[in-house]
């Protein structure tokens, strides 16, 4: 009874906390009030451009102080994120009225007052911001003022001009990074240079994660400066000019990093320091991301990181070992590429620390039949996401007989499966997984009306959140509405607008049914910006 009655609470569309209308409507309020200065500001313009600049910037600055001391301070970061919605839907209401006579001088101020409108929500409580999240045109204010976001925590500022223009950028990004004291991680790709992490090293004395990838500038000697951040326990530095020597420098001086990204030649790395620097023979890495290892190289990562939670690493059946694996004490998450489920041991590896995985990626793994899913079901059984990525699952030629002894796959939240499969093997994997709450279908499976009924029938799926079938040339809308009434706690339904069967009015049906009944469903594309 009380899951039923969760179920029937997250079913149906919930009346909006009172909060949560006021942030929405506070959001909207900002875009009017650009809006209503939008006519003013051109006529303005139009006389005096300076003093039309002078009057807006006075605006926003009494915006900024009304919103600053009425808005409660743990509630700025969600008030950012209904302003932005709100300033994006008038950016584009804006560039819709723009007729073929219109004025471009009147165009260019409207958006111009729009995107300046921006400014009201930089202050000292705003904790998050992350560019990617933010639309082109609304970009370069938040390039130029961050500096006044003096309270930000995290800060993604994407990926800038993309390495074209670095020099550039620069005193932009130092100009608002010494303001930014209380900052713990920083994404910054393709643009970061020594300046910058100079900067970052004299005014972010606690940041604890730093992504400079695809940074050309970043070079060996960047190391020094990196290695006077005493609090850093995460650095990536894939696609930079930092080399072997580079790496070993950073595990000998930073002895907090926990985290250096996809670093291919980490093995090589130990190798060095346990040849050179045999005193250093244990490091606090938790993570290990490689696409080449040896049997020596991965020995040596059992041996001096002891503490390393997730692996990745891409199996060489000449050079390496996979039962290695079984001396990391504390493996969480597992990721294997190209390997053979039964041939390079992956069985007698999960045999021995399957009790401990709450995540396994099999990815360009051959030899999957049922057996293989079944072996894992019961050799893993708190395993919590399953994804089977561009791997061979086979038929299998002696089925596994005997009574599974753990009920498969009870603590499944996330499934994964971009491989092409049969039908028992999907069947096994969905009618098992009776608490999972995300599932993702990729195009190289075809599911039809009938499959998707006999899985429902077995497992209806009442925990499921989020159903992704990503392509599908026999899928009806008997599915859709079986998936709806069935699984009741289904919030998210996307990629129909893939389902060759389903046309746009039946995607305007489904969207009005699901209205009418209330439920809380989304079937929206997801609203993406460009990068």
């Amino acid at each position: 009874m009380v899951q039923s009655n969760y179920g029937m609470i997250s079913r149906y569309k919930q009346p909006p906390k009172l909060e949560a209308l006021a942030l929405i409507n506070l959001g909207k309020w900002i875009a009017e009030q650009a809006e209503l200065r939008m006519a003013p500001m051109a006529m303005l313009s139009q006389k005096d451009t300076s003093a039309a600049q002078l009057a807006l910037t006075k605006s926003i600055n009494a915006i900024r102080t009304y919103l600053e001391y009425n808005v409660p301070w743990m509630l700025h970061d969600l008030l950012a994120t209904e302003a932005i919605k709100a300033l994006t839907d008038l950016l584009e209401k804006t560039k819709r009225s723009l007729g073929f006579r219109g004025s471009m001088g009147k165009f260019v101020s409207q958006m111009n007052v729009i995107v300046r409108m921006a400014e009201t929500l930089f202050n000292k409580y705003l904790t998050v911001v992350s560019i990617d999240n933010i639309p082109k045109m609304l970009r370069p204010v938040f390039y130029s003022k961050l500096y006044m976001l003096n309270g930000l925590v995290y800060l993604n500022l994407g990926s800038l001009s993309g390495g074209w223009k670095t020099a550039d950028m620069e005193d932009a990004v130092i100009k608002s990074l010494k303001e930014l004291h209380c900052l713990k991680y920083l994404f910054i790709n393709y643009d970061c240079t020594d300046n910058i992490l100079r900067c970052i090293v004299k005014n972010c004395p606690q940041l604890v994660k730093l992504d400079v990838s695809s940074s050309k500038c970043i070079t060996n000697d960047s190391i020094d400066i990196i290695s006077k951040l005493k609090n850093l326990q995460s650095i990536q530095l894939y696609r930079t000019f930092v080399t072997l020597d580079g790496f070993v420098n950073l595990l000998l001086k930073c002895r907090n990093i926990q985290d250096v990204g996809r670093c291919d030649e980490i093995g090589k790395v130990l190798e060095h320091i346990d040849s050179y620097y045999p005193e250093y023979s244990s490091f606090n890495l938790t993570t290990y991301v490689s696409r080449y290892a040896t049997l020596n190289q991965l020995q040596l990562a059992v041996q001096m990181c002891p503490n390393i939670r997730s692996m990745t690493v891409f199996h060489n059946t000449l050079q390496s070992d996979l039962m290695v694996l079984i001396g990391l004490q504390h493996l969480r998450d597992l990721k294997l590429l190209s390997c053979d489920f039964y041939a390079d041991q992956v069985k007698q590896v999960l045999q021995v620390k399957g009790c401990n995985i709450i995540n396994l990626h099999l990815e360009h793994v051959d030899q999957i039949d049922l057996n293989a899913l079944m072996y894992i079901s019961q050799m893993c059984p708190l395993l919590e996401s399953l994804t089977l990525y561009n791997c061979t699952l086979i038929q299998h030629t002696s089925l596994y007989t005997r009574k599974l002894e753990i009920p498969p796959f009870r603590n499944l939240k996330k499934m994964t499966c971009v491989s092409t499969c049969t039908d028992d093997q999907l069947l096994f994997l969905l009618t098992n997984c009776l608490n999972v709450e995300f599932i993702h279908i990729g195009t190289a499976v075809q599911l039809t009306d009938e499959f998707m009924f006999k899985i429902l029938d077995k497992n209806p799926l009442i925990y499921l959140k989020e159903l992704r079938i990503m392509q599908s040339d026999f899928l009806t809308m008997l599915s859709i509405d079986r998936i709806i009434q069935t699984c009741i706690s289904l919030e998210i339904l996307v990629e129909l607008e893939s389902w060759s069967l389903i046309t746009e009015n039946d995607r305007e049906y489904i969207r009005n049914y699901i209205k009418i009944n209330n439920f809380n469903i989304d079937t929206e594309p997801i609203r993406r910006y460009d990068s």
